[in-house]
C-alpha cells in the first residue's frame, strides 16, 4: 500500500500545483468570457477553489487505509478531468480570444495528471481492500 498510497500523494500534489498555477498566475494570461453571465464565472471559479481546496484537504488530511479516501480520489480524478477536457476542446469556458500556448500545455498536463490520478486512486483502493502481508 506504501507504494500506490506514495503515488497517490505525488501525483495529488502535482495536480494541485499545476491548478494553482492556472488560477492564480499570470502566466497563462488573461481570457475574457463575455458571453457568460457573472454569476456563471463565479460558480465555475468556486467550483475551480473547492477543487483545489478539497485536493488540498485530501493531501493534508493524510490517505490513512480507508478505501472512501480512494473514492475521492477517483472523484477528484473525474472533475480535474472533465475541467480540463471541457477546455481544451472548448466546450466551456469559450472564450473571445484562443487559448494560449502556455495554458494549453498546462491543460494537457492537467488532464494527463488526472487519468494519472485516477489510476492511482484505483491501485490505492486494491491495495486497501487487500491485507498488507507481514
Amino acid at each position: 500500500m506504501n507504494k500506490a498510497r506514495i503515488a497517490v500523494l505525488a501525483i495529488l500534489t502535482l495536480s494541485v500545483i499545476n491548478l494553482c498555477f492556472m488560477i492564480f498566475s499570470n502566466l497563462v494570461g488573461m481570457r475574457a468570457f463575455p458571453d457568460y453571465s457573472p454569476m456563471v464565472m463565479t460558480l465555475f471559479n468556486v467550483f475551480l477553489i473547492t477543487l483545489g481546496l478539497l485536493s488540498v484537504w485530501q493531501l493534508f488530511a493524510g490517505i490513512d487505509g480507508h478505501a472512501m479516501r480512494g473514492k475521492i480520489l477517483i472523484l477528484l480524478a473525474v472533475e480535474f478531468f472533465v475541467v480540463y477536457a471541457a477546455d481544451i476542446t472548448n466546450i466551456f469556458p469559450r472564450s473571445v480570444e484562443p487559448m494560449g500556448q502556455t495554458l494549453f500545455m498546462l491543460e494537457i498536463c492537467g488532464a494527463v495528471l488526472a487519468v494519472l490520478l485516477f489510476v492511482s486512486a484505483c491501485w490505492y483502493m486494491k491495495a486497501v481492500s487487500e491485507p498488507e502481508s507481514v
